[in-house]
């Protein structure tokens, strides 16, 4: 029996060698990626740079099986890509659908092979949707699909939901989660979050909100110092991710993406508010759309004020479509996927998975 003791003895110490030990972020980031890998016979796992219209852009596309669905997901931000926190919420979509994330022009891994003066010249609302648009027949073509699922979140809603008005014929359904909705989300935004902190009774949040006053500007000119005071109160209150304050546990997650570098990681702090200086001041001027052809999904939290649910619930009234739903998550603000990943799986699956009527 000694030798056998010896065995199991040696066994576990190993295993409390191994907990012991303090993990590096590298290593971190290894065991990551090696819980994610795909080994399925038809499974497809790639991270690649295509052109598109004109400029070099970073795709990730996942998935357990090519005969599934494809999903292609807009981020929001603007130049806030979701590719690097995926891993924290996306592998059990990938048993369902094969998932495209795609870095918007310059954002995220492609900030760094990017002549900002040549991108400062194109960047625009109208070039994304554009870019936006080869990607999706890039995928039809790679892929060998009919039609792909599309997905807007936040800022990517914006583009997304023009898309699914314009080329009805390439999409199975459009899903907007924290959906742009248009009319005055500013002033829905202030409003609520008001009611919140005299709810709360917080004379703080009370007295920078009344400072700011008027909210917003009757001539769209809201300085951006008075858009990120607002935002950080809509925050505090559950409008940013439920229970949390703030974004900074969702803005640590790229640390411990594989799919990008520390040097692409630390270049987010430079790209995002870079891009976004340039994009916001002239976002969309088409009105968004009301008239659809195909299934439009809204995927909401309940607080969110980032893109205010009221807004959303008023737009989903106006749409006409083949079938409009508002599904809501009652504990989620504006990233449900992540605050309640379970519900948000079931809803893609039981409910969007089926309009691709084959599962194809």
């Amino acid at each position: 029996m000694k030798p056998i003791l010896s065995l199991v003895t040696l066994c576990i110490l190993s295993v409390v060698g191994v907990f012991a030990q303090e993990p590096s972020l590298s290593q971190s980031k290894e065991w990551i990626k090696g819980l994610r890998e795909i080994h399925t016979p038809n499974g497809i796992e790639t991270l690649e740079q295509v052109e598109l219209n004109g400029a070099k852009q970073w795709i990730s596309i996942r998935g357990k099986d090519r005969n599934n669905p494809v999903l292609l997901v807009l981020h929001g931000g603007p130049a806030n890509p979701l590719m690097p926190a995926a891993w924290a919420y996306q592998t059990p979509w990938e048993d369902f659908f094969t998932v495209v994330n795609w870095d918007q022009r310059g954002s995220g891994k492609n900030w760094i092979s990017s002549d900002t003066t040549q991108l400062a010249d194109e960047l625009s609302f109208r070039t994304l949707v554009q870019d936006a648009y080869v990607l999706v027949d890039y995928l039809l073509e790679k892929l060998e699909k009919d039609k792909i699922f599309l997905m807007g979140y936040s800022y990517g809603s914006s583009l997304g939901i023009r898309m699914a008005a314009r080329i009805p014929q390439k999409l199975h359904a459009y899903i907007g989660v924290g959906q742009m909705a248009g009319g005055n989300p500013e002033k829905v935004i202030y409003d609520q979050v008001m009611r919140l902190a005299e709810a709360d009774g917080n004379e703080t949040a009370l007295n920078e909100l009344r400072s700011l006053a008027p909210y917003p500007a009757t001539d769209g000119s809201t300085p951006m110092r008075k858009l990120i005071a607002v935002r950080k109160w809509s925050r505090y209150f559950n409008g940013g991710w439920y229970g949390k304050p703030d974004f900074s546990l969702y803005y640590s997650l790229p640390n411990l993406s594989p799919e990008y570098s520390d040097q692409e990681i630390k270049s987010l702090d430079v790209s995002m508010p870079w891009i976004t200086r340039r994009l916001l001041p002239n976002g969309p001027v088409a009105e968004i759309p009301e008239e659809f052809q195909i299934p439009v999904f809204f995927m909401m939290g309940r607080h969110d004020l980032q893109t205010p649910y009221l807004s959303v619930e008023d737009y989903v009234k106006r749409i006409n479509a083949p079938q409009k739903k508002l599904v809501t998550f009652e504990y989620s603000g504006h990233m449900p996927f992540l605050e309640e990943q379970g519900k948000f799986l079931m809803v893609l699956v039981n409910q969007v998975f089926p309009l691709s009527q084959d599962g194809k």
